[in-house]
């Protein structure tokens, strides 16, 4: 799963930016509907989302989350023209929205080709490393990758981390959503987390401690493969190595 942070899309005078509209949206509000017509293309310039699928009549599944640099708009990994997914926001989002019939290479000035190609690749990308481990991996891994992935995806730049550690903005029941777990497993797990140190719990709430080791969880798992975090005792190896590895560089 790649985790890196995408060459996203930031407020500058590009002249194809100047075309975008930004939008914000508070988190849990649903930025778009599964099913509706992509007339624009949107990237995310601020904040997470979430995806959810309809796997069954009357069933729905959380089954990724996207944030900075992501593209979720038409001609995305997520629908030409019509929405695969609902996308609601896990923490406030802003995007920037571009009419796509404005994108065409004869509307000059137009989004560069290797821009568009690159943000579509990198979203593509995460996309498909977080719907493989959620396919492949055991209830362990997906949810230590999830909150892997929601480190990168919600922490500060490095330079405002407060104590290593990141307290995530939601719930217990939507991080084993996202692993595709019961509440009670994924109860069970950070528990023994906790245990270890990893994480801190309150009510429903999650806390990571040791940030800086899971930053750099997800890059050592497409190094190492799953089996680094196919266990506890292997999850809690993987991560103190990362953490003294930080700490020798800090």
């Amino acid at each position: 799963m790649k985790n890196r942070r995408n060459p996203a899309p930031q407020h500058t005078t590009d002249p194809w930016l100047a075309k975008g509209k930004v939008k914000t949206y508070r988190r849990g509000q649903r930025i778009i509907e599964a099913g509706s017509s992509q007339g624009d293309w949107v990237a995310i310039s601020r904040g997470a989302a979430y995806l959810v699928s309809q796997v069954a009549p009357g069933t729905r599944v959380a089954v990724a989350a996207l944030w900075l640099g992501d593209v979720i708009g038409g001609e995305s990994p997520l629908g030409k023209l019509a929405a695969r997914y609902d996308v609601t926001a896990l923490v406030d989002v802003t995007t920037i929205n571009i009419p796509l019939g404005q994108l065409q290479p004869d509307a000059p000035p137009p989004l560069p080709a290797e821009t568009h190609d690159e943000l579509y690749t990198a979203t593509a990308s995460r996309l498909h490393g977080q719907i493989s481990m959620r396919l492949a991996g055991n209830g362990l891994q997906r949810l230590v990758s999830v909150m892997a992935t929601l480190a990168t995806a919600l922490a500060p730049d490095s330079g405002t981390w407060q104590a290593d550690r990141l307290a995530l903005p939601i719930s217990q029941a939507c991080i084993g959503q996202l692993s595709g777990l019961s509440r009670r497993q994924t109860w069970i797990y950070l528990g023994q987390l906790s245990e270890r140190g990893w994480v801190a719990t309150s009510r429903s709430k999650v806390t990571l401690e040791a940030l800086a080791a899971w930053l750099a969880l997800m890059a050592e798992v497409e190094t190492s493969g799953i089996d680094c975090i196919g266990t506890l005792e292997q999850c809690d190896m993987t991560l103190q190595r990362l953490s003294a590895r930080a700490l020798g560089m800090a």
